[in-house]
């Protein structure tokens, strides 16, 4: 402890003190004040007196002011704290610095840098080798003295990571670097938060060793504070919701927690407030999402909280797939409770949404399961399934679906060829032929299987099982296994998926693993194969690893893995802690991959307490050593110097009475002058016709029309148009303005979402500037909507196009136009279900179809099995139709239509109406109804 209350950080500053004599000497004069002389016009020489120009002496005071303000200026530059507090206790020798950089120092890292960075300088002064050693990073660092400026550079590298401290791994190395070169201090900055569950020495017991170590060196410990007083310990499923479980410290005051979820982009999916006022330690937040959000998924952090231990990470397993399940068992309805279907239910409903099937036939119930697209089929006891049902779940599991069978009466005693290995008919029973004298118990689980890492269960029978035939490759197949050696789970990958069979019964009949714990998560884990996300595949051979994919810092953010971290056994995920060489993070490939995270559920954290170690002296971290005084001598300086400023321009008589009533009149008169002559600038510039266009079409939504010139086309678009926006106010949530008439050539385009342009066939070529207007507006996404209003067919400029004036007024303003591909709307559109479910799109006449940019997308491409509408990766930037559009949605104020619609079916001017609806949506929302939420009730809707 420093006994001086004052320290400086920069002493050799205090030699400018030296100097003050020189600035007395200086600034004692100055020079004479300027003298105001009167002279009159006729008495040229009268009263002109001779005076000595001799300087006039400084005021004694305004010298001392600023020799004042010097010695402020000199103590400042010098860095004087107030009250400092020595970091180390100087007691000679080498020095140790051990700094724990485990995940709860994130929050206050830069305080414990700048901790360990003042012993450095302390050392440094007395002239004291250092050793600078992190915790966290204890097989990797050299321990070997150093000069304290190497030292303050690898203090410099150091980072907290996003395990805890190995700080056995550091003493076995202590102990060796203590026996060559023993330290004079050990000063150990300890983190703030202790995980008791997780293994290692406790901080007490860190303490003693040190002591130990080195019984001649003085002991100091500093770290005390606990910035993340809330942590996120784990994850759990509840139903369709997901659970995070909230820790906090001890006596932290925390109030509000903010929890986000959020996906591998980083875009948020879901923030909430967690109540953490009351006086529990512990709290549950639910996460209750659908299900296409909450599969998304990929962490969930604590807001604020910038450290690896308020972060948990999400793989595949969490996500929520839907399953179809068909148990075709003849007792489901006699005894439901005993039924295969209700213990499958039981098992499935925590973290997977049940799809009952359609219908009582096999065949007609699996169609519907994969036109649902579910990410796995479960089917119990089902036998014979029939040639074209087997080629569809074949199909299904192709393109990344699983398929789990149990075995029963009907499997056994069918040939079925949809199994992973062959089997032989009839079932091995206790007491009869091919059987064992006791029930087996489940023995172990395949490492290179979905279920490897799980734990066998002793309490699993099995007493009859349909047995698989011998082979070379039964082995590679088998996932888990009973004590005879004979499989009672087999696998298979089949394309993208799998194909599963349990040798049992999904009920009690045959074996007890249904009511067994190990029951549920083997179907979690099988059911997690499915296309619902993305899979790891197995070796082959021996153990599966997986290759650290991305890792988090101590800070909690993603980082990529470093050369200590290594692969991590598929079999271990569930165990494994996290350590230098497994940090948190994701393992595996983009395909599938495991999240380890580092706290669990029931981790027991508490605050650092090293109250029981009675040798060691606690010291505080560099936020509580001393108050600088820096900063008030600058702000002391500043007003001194304004103050001396005042004084001169009073003692020269540049600021007088007169001055002051003067600055103050002319300070009014501008003041009213102002006032007088304001003129409001945006009253002042009126708007040009062109302006006020473009604010009319921003303040609403507004479809614009070209004009041709031709009065009767352009008054049909006006009223055509006006009598559309009506429409779409009274059917929709769109309240559109007024259609705006525009010249594409002068006018601006970017404001209108859609421009309909009726072609005159007597009408002039649009000119260049026109067509490159448009060209551009197409380019950045508008869409132009060309109606030639004569029933056209084709294309225009295809093959066998029509010939009529309009079409080949088109073709020749088409000529100009760097326009795509053009195809007919197929049946799967967008534009088809965009509001209204249409087939066509009538206007006055019927018969014309809608041209729109032809898709990339193969209709019948396996990408899109059963998909009810084909999306794009945008809008059409042009449609081109004949029906005249404009002449069916034409009306006059009193609500009468202008044009007869032809052939003039009652409906066909109400389709033309939804026509316009369903292209105005396309045109607003793009492929929105092509999006995967809308597809149950598009087939809802279309019946299907």
């Amino acid at each position: 402890m420093n006994l001086f209350p004052i320290a400086f950080a920069a002493p050799w500053a205090l030699a400018g003190l030296l100097a003050l004599p020189v600035l007395w000497w200086l600034l004692r004069v100055t020079p004479p004040r300027p003298k105001q002389v009167i002279f009159p016009p006729l008495r040229l020489l009268l009263g002109l007196k001779l005076e000595d120009e001799t300087p006039s002496k400084t005021p004694w005071w305004l010298i001392a002011l600023r020799m004042f303000l010097a010695a402020c200026l000199i103590f400042a530059l010098a860095g004087p704290v107030f009250r400092p507090q020595a970091v180390i206790a100087n007691a000679g020798g080498p020095l140790w610095i051990v700094i724990d950089n485990g995940w709860s120092s994130a929050p206050d890292w830069t305080v414990r840098q700048a901790t360990a960075r003042a012993a450095i300088a302390e050392a440094a002064n007395a002239d004291r080798p250092v050793l600078v050693v992190a915790s966290a990073d204890a097989a990797s660092q050299d321990l070997s003295l150093t000069t304290p400026d190497t030292a303050e550079t690898r203090l410099a590298a150091l980072s907290p990571r996003s395990w805890s401290p190995d700080r056995e791994a550091l003493t076995a190395g202590l102990e060796k670097a203590a026996a060559e070169n023993p330290p004079g201090e050990i000063f150990w900055i300890a983190e703030p938060v202790e995980n008791k569950t997780a293994a290692g020495d406790s901080t007490n017991a860190f303490a003693g060793k040190l002591a130990s170590i080195a019984p001649g060196a003085t002991l100091s410990i500093a770290g005390e504070t606990v910035p993340a007083p809330v942590m996120l310990t784990g994850l759990s499923q509840d139903g369709e919701a997901l659970v995070a479980h909230l820790h906090r410290l001890d006596g932290a005051s925390v109030g509000v927690a903010r929890l986000r979820s959020l996906d591998r982009q980083g875009i948020a999916l879901d923030e909430r407030d967690v109540d953490f006022s009351g006086e529990a330690l512990t709290t549950e937040a639910r996460i209750d999402l659908p299900q296409e959000l909450r599969n998304e998924i990929a962490r969930i952090e604590l807001s604020g909280v910038d450290t690896a231990g308020g972060v948990q990470l999400l793989d595949d397993r969490w996500r929520r797939r839907s399953v179809g399940l068909l148990a075709a068992a003849p007792g489901d309805r006699a005894q439901p409770l005993l039924s295969p279907g209700y213990f499958l239910q039981k098992a499935l409903a925590p973290y997977a949404d049940i799809r009952a099937p359609r219908s009582p036939e096999i065949a007609k119930a699996i169609d519907g399961f994969i036109n649902d697209g579910v990410a796995a089929i479960v089917l119990a006891d089902v036998g014979t399934l029939g040639s074209e049902t087997e080629r569809a779940l074949d199909d299904f599991m192709q393109k990344g679906g699983v398929l789990i069978r149990f075995a029963g009466p009907r499997l056994a005693a069918s040939d079925d060829p949809l199994v992973p290995v062959p089997l032989r008919l009839g079932g091995r029973t206790l007491g009869g032929a091919l059987s064992w004298e006791e029930p087996q118990n489940l023995a172990a689980f395949s490492g290179n299987g979905p279920f490897a890492g799980l734990a066998v269960p002793d309490d699993v029978t099995v007493e009859r099982q349909v047995l698989a035939e011998p082979g070379p490759d039964l082995e590679s197949h088998t996932w888990a296994t009973l004590g005879d050696g004979t499989p009672l789970v087999t696998g298979a990958a089949r394309g993208g998926g799998y194909l599963v069979l349990f040798h049992v019964t999904a009920d009690t009949t045959w074996s007890n693993l249904p009511i067994s714990g190990s029951f549920v998560e083997m179907l979690r884990r099988g059911v997690a194969l499915g296309h619902g996300g993305a899979s790891i595949k197995a070796s082959g051979e021996g153990e599966t690893l997986l290759p650290p994919l991305t890792i988090l810092d101590g800070f909690g953010r993603v980082t990529t893995p470093g050369p200590d971290v290594k692969p991590l056994a598929l079999s271990g995920v569930a165990d494994k802690r996290t350590s230098l060489e497994t940090p948190a993070g994701l393992y595996g490939t983009d395909d599938g991959f495991r999240a380890v995270n580092l706290l669990r559920n029931n981790d027991d954290l508490v605050r650092t307490d090293t109250s029981g170690f009675a040798g060691a002296q606690r010291v505080g971290l560099a936020g509580n050593s001393g108050t600088e005084l820096a900063p008030s001598l600058f702000a002391i300086a500043f007003l001194v110097l304004l103050v001396d400023a005042i004084v001169m321009m009073i003692l020269t008589g540049t600021i007088t009475v007169a001055s002051r009533w003067t600055g103050r009149a002319a300070t009014v008169l501008l003041a009213v002058g102002l006032l007088a002559g304001h003129v409001d600038p945006v009253k002042a510039q009126a708007l040009s016709p062109e302006d006020e266009k473009i604010m009319a079409a921003v303040t609403a939504t507004r479809i614009a029309y070209v004009t041709t010139g031709n009065a009767e086309i352009d008054e049909e678009s006006a009223a055509g148009l006006s009598t559309l926006g009506k429409f779409l106010a009274s059917r929709t949530a769109l309240e559109p303005g007024e259609p705006a008439a525009i010249d594409p050539a002068t006018d601006e385009l970017a404001v209108y979402p859609l421009i309909y342009w009726p072609v005159d066939p007597n009408g002039p070529a649009p000119s260049r500037e026109a067509i490159e207007k448009i060209d551009a507006f197409m380019r950045n996404g508008g869409t132009v909507l060309f109606d030639t209003r004569d029933q056209l067919q084709s294309i225009p400029g295809s093959t066998g196009a029509p010939a009529s004036p309009a079409a080949l007024k088109l073709r020749e303003m088409l000529a100009g136009l760097d326009i795509p591909p053009l195809e007919q709307v197929p049946m799967d559109h967008v534009l088809t279900k965009s509001f209204y479910l249409m087939n066509d799109f009538p206007g006055r006449y019927v018969g014309s179809p809608l041209w729109v940019e032809a898709s990339l997308q193969n209709p019948d491409s396996p990408e899109q099995p059963g998909r009810p509408v084909r999306g794009g990766d945008g809008v059409s930037p042009i449609l081109i139709t004949g029906n005249d559009m404009a002449g069916a949605w034409a009306a006059d104020d009193a609500g009468n239509f202008l044009y007869p619609v032809v052939p003039g079916d009652a409906r066909q001017r109400e389709m033309a109406f939804r026509s316009g609806v369903n292209i105005m949506m396309y045109v607003l929302t793009g492929n929105y109804k092509a999006d995967q939420v809308h597809v149950p009730a598009l087939l809802e809707r279309l019946g299907q």
